[in-house]
């Protein structure tokens, strides 16, 4: 059993995220944000299920969960970072405003768990894991131009990975990225009413790919970036 952090645990994908770590018997420590009933997040596991409330954009806020996390969980295996949000603009329509916005939203909520953590794994012997959620937009330019705030936030995650293997090579703790294409969740079929849904990503495959790395042969991989697309 692994111990796992786990932000946006209430999202289309984090739900499906954490049912899937439950059913394999792994303690689930899952952030929630103020609004959110964590009773939602609890299908039957509420032994192996633990949340706290945070603001993840409020680096100070974070670092204190964090301490409280390792005091009364004990050493964290693997983080996952699937908080974030979505905000469409091309380069014209994209001010300063917007940019800090998503800056805050996608890459900060990611950075404020990451650095008290790499830290904290870097005294394990086993080290640890990290998952970040990028995006096809920074992959693609093409598909990225009518979303600058967002695809830019979502390329520091890359960049932010590239350092943590560099960083934390020595230590045992590596870093994957997986960048979807369109993940086939209610809030996204709301917006694109009109999609074939077939073509999307299902939110399990991302589960199951995200235990594979983890726990899997894929926990043999090193500097990963894994490219999830399906049909989009």
């Amino acid at each position: 059993m692994a111990t796992i952090f786990i932000t946006g645990a209430s999202g289309g994908l984090g739900r499906v995220v954490t049912q899937t770590l439950l059913n394999e018997g792994h303690l689930v420590i899952a952030t929630r944000q103020y609004h959110d009933n964590p009773q939602a997040l609890i299908h039957g596991f509420s032994d192996l299920l633990f949340t706290y409330e945070t603001d993840l954009s409020d680096e100070v806020q974070v670092q204190t969960l964090i301490q409280r996390v390792i005091h009364n969980h004990g050493p964290v295996d693997a983080a996952i970072l699937l908080a974030g949000g979505y905000t469409g603009g091309s380069l014209t329509e994209t001010d300063g405003a917007l940019l800090d916005s998503m800056m805050t939203v996608n890459f900060k909520t990611a950075y404020h768990v990451i650095q008290p953590l790499f830290a904290h794994m870097s005294s394990q012997s086993n080290g640890g894991r990290f998952v970040l959620i990028g995006a096809r937009q920074a992959l693609n330019a093409q598909f990225g131009r009518q979303a600058v705030a967002y695809t830019l936030s979502k390329s520091l995650l890359f960049e932010l990975s590239t350092l943590i293997n560099a960083s934390g090579k020595e230590h045992d703790i590596v870093s994957t990225v997986i960048a979807p294409s369109v993940i086939d969740t209610v809030a996204n079929r709301q917006a694109m009413p009109d999609a074939d849904f077939t073509a999307w990503v299902n939110p399990q495959t991302l589960a199951d790919t995200i235990a594979f790395v983890l726990f899997g042969a894929g926990r043999a991989l090193r500097e990963p970036v894994l490219e999830v697309y399906n049909r989009a």
